[in-house]
């Protein structure tokens, strides 16, 4: 297999994203880097006050989750659907964004970084996923439509 096949990857999926298949809940998401110029400057511009503890090696990894945390929630989580009454409907469970409340709530980067919080392991599943080239890679999506 040639490394083309490995690591190039398809800006247009980097962008438009993948969606992640959790059962009753599914995620759409951009990949985290590449092509994804909103999340690189995003990034950039919330790390810019706090570039010396960062190189210093003194930023706090709980201040560094979330500056992470918002950054996906603005740039990389692009859409949110749960499953409700067999149909799939635009929108985040209460319960999974530690709330209450039978109705779902919309998909803005508030209510996705309640739910990163109240269910950290989530977060680092979608960090892992929009982090892997594996899948945004040009020759998944060729096979995907069928070349």
């Amino acid at each position: 297999m040639g490394l083309r096949k490995l690591f190039k990857t398809d800006e247009r999926v980097e962008n438009d994203g993948v969606v992640l298949d959790y059962g009753d809940t599914r995620i759409r998401i951009a990949r985290a880097g590449g092509a994804n110029k909103r999340y690189a400057k995003l990034l950039d511009k919330m790390t810019k006050p706090i570039r010396r503890a960062i190189a210093a090696g003194t930023l706090d990894n709980e201040r560094a989750m979330e500056i992470l945390m918002e950054a996906y929630a603005k740039t990389v989580v692009l859409g949110w659907e749960t499953r409700a009454d067999d149909q799939w409907v635009p929108g985040i469970s209460p319960a999974d964004a530690g709330v209450d409340g039978k109705n779902l709530l919309p998909l803005t980067p508030e209510n996705c970084l309640l739910v990163f919080k109240n269910l950290p392991d989530l977060f680092q599943d979608v960090r892992q996923q929009a982090e892997s080239i594996s899948l945004f890679r040009a020759e998944l999506d060729e096979a995907a439509a069928g070349n």
